[in-house]
């Protein structure tokens, strides 16, 4: 259970303020209220390609939540086999979560395949860059007590690119072994509610036989929706479903 100096934190890095004065609240406060502020986002990786012939769709969020005292790290991962369209064939990912103290050691996960370090320890560590813009995580493995090689473990990189956009980078066995690996792009979405629902409200497929395009046009699931998307909107609404169910 949280403790009230925790759950007061979170509530004022939900309610989004201007910011703070360090010189108005103690050291401690000020410190963690900066952590809060780079890290405790929400990030999404949608990098699903989808053809007419069946590919696989891949789903993958991300969400980082410090509280003060501890870290959880909550997030989604799966594939599945798009036979006819990410629609028709949505496969809802399980959200997995872990929590870790600072400098404290606890149990690796068995998510994806973390069961593999069964026997293995692991801990948390970070590091923050004085103006705030970027930061890591770093989670490392330990065989009784001792520590194994960084190469073994994971990281977490949280900064900006080039579009201004927040980004998470996720590398090392560890990171890959819990199926955490990879790049993310900050999403305003919660994560209990990424990837609950198909990402579009029909069959893709059909739409993309009516409009006779060739899945191989198109680079990722996003373009393929946004055509769908327009497609729609030059047309009659009633003359595009009439249509789209005569296939």
């Amino acid at each position: 259970m949280r403790s009230l100096r925790s759950l007061c934190l979170l509530k004022v890095h939900s309610l989004r303020l201007p910011a703070l004065d360090p010189s108005l609240i103690p050291p401690n406060l000020a410190k963690d209220i900066k952590i809060m502020g780079l890290f405790n986002k929400s990030f999404i990786d949608r990098n699903q390609y989808y053809g007419l012939g069946g590919s696989f769709v891949y789903q993958d969020a991300l969400s980082i939540q410090y509280d003060g005292a501890s870290w959880t790290i909550l997030y989604r991962s799966n594939e599945f086999f798009a036979d006819c369209c990410p629609h028709c064939d949505f496969v809802q990912p399980d959200l997995e979560q872990f929590t870790l103290e600072e400098g404290k050691l606890a149990p690796v996960p068995p998510h994806g395949h973390g069961y593999k370090y069964k026997e293995l320890m692991m801990s948390l560590s970070y590091t923050l860059e004085d103006d705030g813009t970027s930061g890591k995580i770093k989670l490392r493995l330990f065989r009784n007590s001792v520590p194994l090689p960084d190469r073994f473990g994971g990281n977490i990189t949280i900064g900006m690119n080039a579009d201004r956009q927040w980004v998470a980078s996720c590398s090392g066995r560890l990171a890959w072994a819990l199926a955490l690996g990879g790049s993310y792009i900050e999403t305003p979405d919660h994560i209990q509610d990424v990837f609950t629902t198909p990402l579009y409200h029909s069959c893709i497929r059909r739409a993309m036989m009516l409009q006779q395009w060739d899945p191989h046009e198109f680079v990722g699931l996003d373009e393929v929706i946004a055509a769908v998307d327009e497609a729609f909107n030059q047309q009659e609404p009633e003359e595009f479903l009439e249509d789209f169910w005569r296939l």
